[in-house]
């Protein structure tokens, strides 16, 4: 990458190292499991990959966004089944930030070295992208508040220990009456559930119920009615990961193909000299490299202060789209023996299909950009 400073470079080819050593071995086979390896986890927490914007007061190794990008873009390109696991402990200790000084002290050491795990959770079975439609609320009661609804579709939700979700503390107020809250998810009236997903399984995505779930006042994130725009910021950061994440995987595997283009014989010939695939491959190529470079403008502008949510929407737009349309082409140029399980690319292939649904939809994505570009009453209103 042309603009990687020195220092993000060391660091890139640190990451690339302890990806290719410690997380190759077994990557296909744990693509199929129903959690993220508790060795991979190990692995990731004692190399610091997990504390990434933890502050250093609580053990973390806090970098600049772009590095962070760095690390997924090279840790999924030898293993997406981390993925989620990894953006939960991005997103978690950011929301953290406004939680009362006692439960940081406690709770991100211990999340920084992967010892337990975090998930976050908004989406609800009639809400998705109208975050603001939540319908799980909070009453409190005196020191305590006493939560009642269910979360779904929620990454890592299967295999975390504590969840930071949002709630009505204000029923009538809209927006400004959504609260955040911290949830040890071991405590009573916590039940969850597993979804059968076809890609993505490790991730173990998951509803999450609350039933009359007491929680003291200290568990509270922020204060009440803030919510809402704390999630948003997170947002913008986490879909640009995701796309990196996606195109460390298909950059793996056009990798792969091009290796295989150049020994596959068909007419006495090896099929990258036929113009239908050599061609596909140098679309590809651009389409990723093209993605890459928005996805690290974004994160760029992001260290920077500036305002990049139109740029964090393009992102996750575009690269979603280059991601499946590439996994798709080199699917087809395996053949056969790549739509079979033999080969890693059939479950890539339903991975990044994810992609396009998590984080914000592509459609969703389309309706921020253009009210960017077109803002006030001449924006989409749907």
């Amino acid at each position: 990458m042309v603009f990687f400073t020195e220092v993000q470079e060391r660091f890139r080819r640190t990451v690339h190292d302890f990806a290719h050593r410690e997380l190759c071995s077994g990557a296909q086979e744990r693509a199929k499991s129903e959690q993220t390896s508790p060795e991979v986890i190990r692995k990731l927490g004692d190399a610091g990959l997990l504390r990434l914007v933890t502050p250093e007061k609580y053990g973390g190794k806090p970098v600049d966004c772009v590095s962070i990008g760095i690390v997924f873009e090279e840790i999924c390109g030898v293993d997406f089944s981390p993925m989620s696991l990894m953006l939960s402990h991005v997103v978690i200790p950011l929301m953290m930030e406004w939680a009362r000084e006692d439960l940081r002290r406690e709770w991100l050491p211990i999340l920084g070295r992967g010892e337990k795990l975090a998930c976050f959770g908004n989406t609800e079975p009639d809400c998705g992208s109208d975050a603001g439609a939540i319908k799980t609320y909070a009453v409190r009661d005196g020191d305590f508040y006493v939560l009642n609804g269910e979360k779904t579709s929620i990454s890592a939700g299967m295999q975390a220990d504590i969840i930071i979700l949002t709630a009505k503390t204000n029923v009538k107020a809209g927006v400004k009456g959504i609260t955040c809250f911290f949830i040890p998810l071991d405590l009573p009236g916590v039940n969850r559930s597993r979804f059968k997903d076809m890609g993505s399984i490790p991730s173990g995505r998951a509803s999450i119920t609350l039933n009359k779930v007491k929680i003291p006042l200290k568990f509270r994130v922020g204060e009440e009615g803030e919510g809402f725009t704390k999630i948003m910021n997170g947002f913008d950061f986490a879909r640009v990961l995701v796309i990196l994440a996606g195109i460390g995987m298909a950059q793996n595997s056009l990798a792969e193909v091009t290796e295989y283009v150049k020994k596959r014989i068909v007419f006495n010939n090896p099929i990258s000299r036929f113009e239908g695939v050599s061609f596909k491959i140098a679309e590809d190529a651009t389409l990723l490299e093209a993605s890459r470079l928005l996805c690290y403008q974004t994160l760029k502008m992001r260290d920077e202060g500036l305002r990049h949510n139109k740029e964090a929407a393009m992102a996750k737009w575009f690269g979603a789209q280059a991601v499946v349309r590439v996994m798709h082409d080199i699917l087809m140029i395996f053949g056969w023996k790549g739509y079979s399980e033999e080969m890693p690319i059939e479950q890539r292939f339903r991975d990044a299909i994810g992609l396009k649904i998590g984080d914000g939809t592509s459609e969703i994505m389309k309706l921020i950009i253009a009210r960017e570009i077109l803002s006030g009453t001449f924006g989409p209103t749907m």
